[in-house]
């Protein structure tokens, strides 16, 4: 496919068991250069390693679904860290991302304007608090069902009313 469709800027796997670490570098070689939109989402067979390739190679990709990603770890959400162009970005469900890895993507990702971590259980306010202090152009922030104290909530509405 990657042969007969040479400049594809958006790619949906969404539902695609099958998709791994092999599959995403492939996809990461054949569009590098044109990549914009990619939906992983329920896709659950990839590592960090697949995401790395991602992150390093596809430099103009700007939205990445991961959502319902269960296996997905810190190590995994760091790779992704690498898309400095990344502008949206879902991860809602992915219950083992803890603070650590959001806040690789608060530090490598500053251009952020959504991110929705609906769901994302291991994230509470240090993992949240970064991304808010980090990511200067975020304008939507889903933090449905996180454990976050009202306190904490309350910083983050008023940090956003003064920006």
């Amino acid at each position: 496919l990657a042969a007969r469709y040479l400049s594809e800027t958006e790619l949906d796997l969404s539902l695609c068991p099958r998709v791994g670490d092999d599959a995403l570098a492939l996809v990461a070689g054949a569009y590098a250069a044109t990549l914009r939109r990619l939906d992983l989402s329920q896709s659950r067979r990839f590592t960090g390693s697949g995401l790395m390739s991602l992150g390093a190679r596809c430099e103009y990709l700007v939205e990445l679904d991961l959502s319902n990603a269960t296996e997905l770890r810190d190590a995994g959400v760091a790779a992704v860290a690498r898309a400095r162009n990344l502008r949206r970005l879902w991860l809602a469900r992915c219950k083992n991302v803890t603070d650590m890895g959001i806040g690789c993507i608060a530090v490598g990702c500053r251009k952020l304007r959504v991110i929705c971590l609906k769901w994302c259980v291991g994230i509470g306010d240090l993992g949240v608090d970064l991304v808010a202090i980090k990511c200067k152009e975020l304008t939507t922030l889903d933090l449905s069902y996180l454990p976050v104290s009202f306190f904490f909530s309350l910083f983050l509405f008023l940090l956003f009313i003064i920006r």
